[in-house]
């Protein structure tokens, strides 16, 4: 604290001097002033202090603020470069400097108002943050922009020179002109001249690519060779060939000239000729298909192992030792494996002659042998266009071909393979070993198990012929415990089936094959295995309908097959429960899917004892009660014989225990969901002559005629009698009965058929006998002629009828008439012309009554003539004869 002198610290020492002295112990003046001036001088230093302070305090907050802004500002312009990106043109041009622009701008702008007021060191880092960003983004607009352009210059470019590629590569016209005319596009592109550079030496590299991908669909090894640059070992041919020429005893230049002259000059061992009727011409001497074949030459045989091949063809063509240059060429062309025909060309011909040419041709082919002979000969390139490609590239190309080629020849050699393969395995006869022996698309492993198997096939198609021979003759038994008889069946069957892709007509194949052979093949065994495993209903359904079919036709050959006991177990129920019980093939594969069931097998094994109490206590009144139609008409019976009542009640006994099971033992919902089943295949039939319960009752399935299904009756009636007659039986009564030709005639969409009972009386006893033939049943045209039949009854019924209608209207027309007029004739009292008009109004509804009555045998009454009379009451007619008296006529 600063202690400031006051008036109580001054004291006088002698009042008279009026100068300040010390009172008692206080300090004295100039001492206090010192240090009181000491502490206003170290305290002003202080608020320096705190003022600079201050100062570097604001100055720290501004450049604070001002960092902050600069981030946002530098991220901000990070979105607005790539939001110039998406709006720039499309070529590109100017976007860099358009974008800098904008850049510097609005950078200046930040500088301005935000960098004033702070240090020299802030601004300066500050504004290399600027710099630093602004040269990034430049680096990234530049190579942005230049991108653009590119691709934009490529654009403009390039489908004028994808068109010169295409026509390149399908060769359709001069490559050179077509080159040029690439050359042509990007030379009158609106591009730079430094682009138009670069994109004329691409365009250079891919119209040669172009080139050389048409010569590889053309020739793929000598494009690979080509684009490879591999050039014929030259030290390896000289040794060759003077090897060769030492064996034939001639010249080896000779030899060499030879061959350089049937190769246009370059020792390419394999270059490609033209193609006559000897095939296309290769290798050193041209050599055609056949003479390749005979000589066992190949594409891949190494150089020497060539020129040994050649020697050998000319040793066959008759060159001797000391034969001359052009006795050498003439041996080789009596051959003809050359490119040319050159027939006249022999030694000796005229001067000018086509034989002076060769010669003067040969002499300089002759310097090349020497030359190739000396070791100083270099051969030329297959194809100097491909040097425009980068090495690299034609690096990636060579890879390429080769995996191309190689994967092609694969292919070839599989599709080859396989074409013989099925050939063989379908048509065995067709083939024949030489054409196998001879293709040069397959190795020598491939031709010997082909042949092999072409002989076996041939061997078993001989079989199969015989069989499908005898089998149009007969019956064809095929033991199936003997692997020869089955393998050649099953051989016979393919065969058969093969011939048409029709399902049906395929189902019929499988059955006639069956019976004929009394044979299931195993083709047809593993369809009925894997249908029987199935879970699937209406696969397990399908396979039990295959096998019920099956079974009957080759019973031994069903039980032979592995699965076939199982599958025969499975067939009874499944038997039992379509024809028994009615039940669809699906509902009946559901039922015996779901009892195998091990869970439903042990929960089935507890509640039998129940189950068995409770079926055995069931009656046919309740299956009879369930069908009740009402008060207005009688309950169904259970039909008219035992065996159909018998029928009923067994089934309905079976139904009901199998739904106890399914209930878990409610006897109640058992007994309700058994009726119900029973009512989805059970309906009323009155074939029988009264309402009676059946399983697929005709009349669901035959039209009603006029309106009845009485016709059914009546034809059932007609048929057990004509059969009853001839065991002298009168019937009295019929019945029918579904059976497992019904449902498969509904199935099919067929009329069902059924079985044909009849009753008749032995004695006092009424009996029941079976009408045994064909099942009963009224095909489809006996149908149409019964309703023909019908429908002209019914119209003529119907005129008649419309005849007694239109009589009974006129009658009471009559009447009405007549009424009219008896109002205005009948004399007296209104009461009395009422009554004569009421009179003759009921005289004309009685007559129209007798009419209507009338039966249709009747004729109709003729309508009354004229007006109607109406007799008088006697009172009337006395009233008419005094009136007639009194007045008279007159």
């Amino acid at each position: 604290m600063v202690n400031i002198p006051t008036a109580r610290d001054v004291g006088y020492s002698n009042p008279r001097s009026g100068r300040i002295a010390n009172s008692g112990p206080t300090p004295m003046v100039g001492a206090a002033m010192a240090d009181a001036g000491r502490s206003i001088v170290q305290a002003s230093y202080s608020l320096l202090d705190l003022a600079d302070r201050e100062k570097i305090d604001v100055a720290n907050d501004r450049s604070n603020a001002v960092s902050t802004g600069l981030t946002k500002f530098l991220a901000d312009e990070e979105q607005r470069f790539l939001k110039a990106r998406e709006g720039s043109s499309e070529s590109g041009i100017g976007f860099t400097r358009q974008y800098m622009e904008g850049y510097q701008q609005r950078a200046d702008a930040f500088a301005k108002e935000n960098f004033e007021g702070l240090t020299k060191d802030a601004q300066t880092g500050y504004i290399n943050n600027i710099l630093s960003r602004g040269n990034a983004l430049y680096t990234k607009a530049d190579a942005f922009e230049s991108e653009t352009k590119s691709n934009y210059y490529d654009r403009t470019t390039n489908t004028n020179l994808d068109t010169y590629r295409t026509q390149i590569q399908n060769n359709a016209a001069n490559f050179v002109e077509l080159k040029g005319q690439g050359l042509q596009a990007i030379n009158s592109a609106n591009m730079p001249e430094p682009w138009k550079a670069e994109r004329r030496q691409k365009w250079e590299a891919d119209a040669a690519e172009s080139k050389w991908r048409w010569k590889f669909q053309q020739d793929p090894q000598t494009a690979i060779r080509d684009i490879k640059g591999i050039k014929v070992d030259a030290e390896g041919l000289s040794g060759a060939i003077q090897q060769t020429a030492q064996h034939l005893g001639i010249d080896p230049v000779d030899l060499a000239t030879v061959m350089s002259y049937e190769t246009g000059g370059t020792f390419d061992p394999w270059i490609k000729g033209p193609t006559t009727k000897w095939g296309t011409h290769r290798g050193l001497i041209q050599w055609g298909e056949p003479q390749a074949a005979k000589y066992g030459v190949t594409k891949d045989m190494p150089i020497e192992q060539q020129v040994a091949a050649a020697g050998l063809y000319l040793r066959d063509a008759g060159v001797i030792p000391g034969m001359g240059l052009i006795d050498i060429y003439s041996a080789i062309n009596a051959g003809a494996p050359g490119r040319y025909d050159r027939s006249d060309q022999k030694a000796g011909g005229a001067p000018g002659t086509v034989a002076d040419k060769v010669m003067y041709q040969m002499e300089g082919h002759k310097k090349k042998a020497a030359a190739l002979l000396g070791g100083t000969y270099t051969p030329a390139p297959g194809d100097p266009d491909l040097d425009a490609i980068p090495y690299d590239r034609r690096e990636r190309l060579a890879a390429w071909g080769e995996t191309e080629y190689s994967q092609e020849v694969t292919r070839q050699r599989a599709a080859t393979k396989d074409n013989y393969s099925l050939l063989i395995a379908t048509e065995p006869d067709a083939v024949r070993e030489s054409v196998i022996l001879a293709d040069p698309a397959l190795d020598n492993g491939d031709k010997a198990a082909l042949v092999n198997s072409l002989r076996t096939a041939q061997k078993e198609s001989g079989s199969v012929n015989a069989m499908i021979g005898a089998m149009a003759n007969g019956n064809v038994p095929v033991n199936a415990f003997d692997n020869e008889q089955t393998k050649v069946a099953d051989k016979t069957y393919d065969k058969l089936l093969g011939s048409t892709d029709d399902a049906d007509q395929q189902k019929a194949i499988t059955s006639d094959f069956a019976e004929r052979t009394g044979y299931i093949p195993k083709s047809v065994q593993a369809q009925v295995r894997q249908g029987v495993a199935s879970a699937d209903p209406a696969q397990f359904a399908a396979a039990m309908s295959q096998a019920d079919t099956l079974e009957r036709l080759a019973p031994v050959s069903f039980g032979a097959f592995e699965g076939g006991p199982g599958a025969r177990d499975k067939l009874a129920m499944f038997r039992h429960m379509v024809n028994d019980l009615g039940l669809s093939g699906e509902d009946a594969a559901a039922r015996i899917l779901r009892m195998n069931d091990p869970m439903v097998k042990a929960n089935r094994q507890v509640l039998k004892p129940e189950a068995d109490k409770f079926a055995k206590d069931l009656t046919l009144a309740e299956v009879t009660d369930a069908f009740d139609p009402g008060m207005f008409n009688a309950e169904p019976g259970a039909g008219v014989i035992p065996e159909h009542a018998n029928g009923l009640l067994a089934e309905y006994r079976e139904i009901a225990q199998e739904k106890f099971y399914e209930t878990g033992g409610d006897a109640g919902a058992a007994k309700a969901a058994a009726l119900a089943d029973l009512k989805t295949r059970w309906n009323i039939s009155n074939v029988s002559g009264s309402a009676n319960l059946m399983r697929l009752p005709p009349e669901q399935h035959y039209p009603a005629i006029d309106g009845s299904f009485d016709y059914l009756r009546a034809d059932a009636m007609e048929t057990a009698s004509g059969f009853a007659a001839k065991l002298d039986r009168k019937v009295e009564n019929v019945a029918i009965l579904a059976s497992d030709k019904t449902r498969a005639d509904i199935e099919a969409g067929r009329r069902p058929r059924y079985r044909l009972f009849y009753q008749y009386r032995d004695g006092d006893q009424l009996k029941v006998g079976e009408v045994y033939g064909a099942p009963w049943g009224i095909d489809p045209a006996s149908v149409k002629k019964r309703s023909d039949e019908a429908s002209g009854a019914a119209r003529e019924r119907f005129l008649a009828e419309r005849g007694r209608n239109d009589a009974a209207n006129d009658a009471e027309r009559s009447g009405e008439a007549a009424a009219e007029r008896a109002l205005i004739e009948t004399p007296g009292p209104d009461w009395m012309k009422a009554r004569a008009a009421e009179g003759a109004r009921e005289l004309g509804r009685s007559e129209a009554d007798t009419i209507r009555r009338q039966t249709v045998d009747e004729k109709p009454a003729a309508p009354a003539p004229g007006p109607m009379t109406l007799p008088d009451s006697p009172g009337m007619a006395r009233k008419r004869t005094i009136n007639k008296a009194v007045w008279g006529d007159d």
